[in-house]
């Protein structure tokens, strides 16, 4: 009787759709493409770091006030307003592109010539300690 009722719950969930599925949140940065090891850094909401690929982070996880800090940097530069994607003039096509998601939204820049998004790559790299 457990077994079946087990089996009824597991296969019920894998029919939930995955647009019921909860959005993502936190933050999460990274490089793909070009020459380069790709990697991928996520910071939770509850301020837990984890990386993947060739990031090496010297913080586990962020405080309260770094992860509102995060947030000021990207609401005062536009995050929410800025292109979904942008190819930087000028920037050779074996250079590696970067992302930044920022809740749901993620946004990726191939060079360097979005400001407001190089401001909160480098608080991001500040503040999880990468190397």
């Amino acid at each position: 009787m457990l077994r079946a009722a087990l089996a009824l719950a597991f296969g019920a969930a894998a029919l939930v759709p995955a647009a019921a599925a909860t959005p993502q949140q936190g933050f999460a940065f990274g490089r793909s493409g070009g020459n380069i090891r790709p990697f991928r850094v996520v910071i939770a909401t509850d301020g837990v770091v984890r990386s993947t690929g060739a990031a090496h982070v010297g913080r586990a996880r962020l405080t309260r006030l770094q992860l509102g800090e995060l947030n000021r940097i990207a609401a005062t530069g536009s995050f929410g307003s800025l292109p979904l994607s942008t190819n930087c003039s000028g920037t050779l096509p074996d250079v590696a592109a970067t992302f930044i998601r920022v809740g749901p939204r993620t946004v990726r820049v191939h060079g360097d010539c979005v400001a407001a998004y190089s401001k909160l790559w480098k608080a991001l790299v500040r503040a999880v300690r990468m190397s």
